[in-house]
């Protein structure tokens, strides 16, 4: 048996380890997104950021209402304030390597005597999965629909319905009750083994419902970055759903690579996505621009705007997390 004082101070200095880890990596990402952005001159629009990062702040409220209510249809109770609280505090453990801080954090933050940790953790994994898979459902929706004549756009098609596939099966109420058991949720209490078949198809097309909200969101916080560092889009209604493709298929790809909080994915899908459009709003705004030079542009300015995106959501989440965190109510 671990002295009790000891396992006390263990806990406490792993917290203190996961802090300087979580903290570490941002810095480090914070850095490479300014590298980016310093490769060109540009004005920055702080109402336009200011715009992208309200956007990015609130695309993950119905996220929260789905992991509130999946916990309160298996039987739990935990309050409003503390699902948000520990939703966003949560996210910033995609930071960290291997994924599970986040469902260490968010399931952790929860008050044990209104929740229960083994059935807030199988939430919050089936929170995770079913946004991941709708974002890979509506990558591919939107290539077939906008962009299936791109020379890459069957490719594209194929990625996204593959990486929809990959994070989407899990979520299925029988598969999913599976892996719960397997991995423990609820070992040897019938309780939970009973609470655990509440969960059906109609829950999970619920959250596919709200989760479509939160892309859209995402989707907006990019237009408002790309508007953020002068580049006039024109309609938002004719480039939206591009803009949508882009938050979709960077944020799943980067999650299914399993990379700390997509570092590199993210930013080349970004880019690559932004480029094809940058090109034609560069020369439309300049006719004297030829396109070659505007090609060579337009990748500078996709790099800008995915350094400028990226530093938006890390600033969104560390500001709201540390209201939150010094906040417990």
């Amino acid at each position: 048996m671990i002295n009790p004082i000891l396992k006390k101070h263990l806990i406490f200095t792993a917290k203190i380890v996961i802090v300087l880890a979580i903290f570490g990596w941002i810095g480090w990402e914070l850095q490479k997104s300014w590298n980016k952005i310093n490769q060109i001159q540009w004005q920055p629009n702080y109402y336009w950021l200011t715009l992208s990062a309200f956007f990015y702040s609130i695309s993950y409220v119905p996220s929260v209402f789905f992991w509130r209510h999946t916990m309160r249809l298996l039987g739990q109770n935990p309050g409003w304030y503390e699902t948000f609280r520990a939703y966003y505090i949560g996210h910033l453990g995609k930071y960290i390597p291997g994924k599970a801080m986040v469902v260490v954090l968010r399931a952790g933050l929860l008050n044990r005597e209104r929740t229960r940790l083994s059935i807030a953790a199988a939430t919050v994994a089936l929170e995770t999965l079913n946004m991941m898979a709708v974002g890979g459902f509506l990558s591919a929706l939107i290539v077939l629909i906008w962009f299936r004549d791109l020379p890459n756009g069957q490719y594209l098609t194929f990625i996204a319905f593959g990486l929809m596939l990959f994070v989407g099966f899990p979520v299925f109420p029988p598969v999913f009750r599976c892996l719960a058991k397997r991995i423990g949720v609820g070992r040897g209490d019938r309780e939970v083994d009973e609470k655990l078949q509440k969960i059906r198809i109609s829950t999970v097309f619920f959250g596919w419902c709200l989760m479509s909200i939160d892309w859209l969101l995402l989707g907006l916080s990019l237009w408002a970055s790309l508007r953020g560092i002068g580049i006039e889009t024109g309609s938002l209604a004719d480039h939206l759903p591009r803009f949508v493709l882009a938050a979709t298929l960077s944020v799943v790809a980067g999650f299914v690579l399993m990379i700390p909080g997509g570092l590199g994915v993210r930013e080349i899908v970004i880019t690559q996505i932004t480029i094809p459009l940058l090109v034609i709003l560069l020369m439309n705004t300049n006719p004297n621009l030829t396109k070659p030079d505007a090609a060579q542009l337009a990748v500078l300015y996709a790099l800008v705007v995915a350094g400028v995106q990226r530093g938006i959501s890390i600033l969104s989440e560390l500001f709201l997390s540390a209201i939150l965190y010094h906040n417990k109510q």
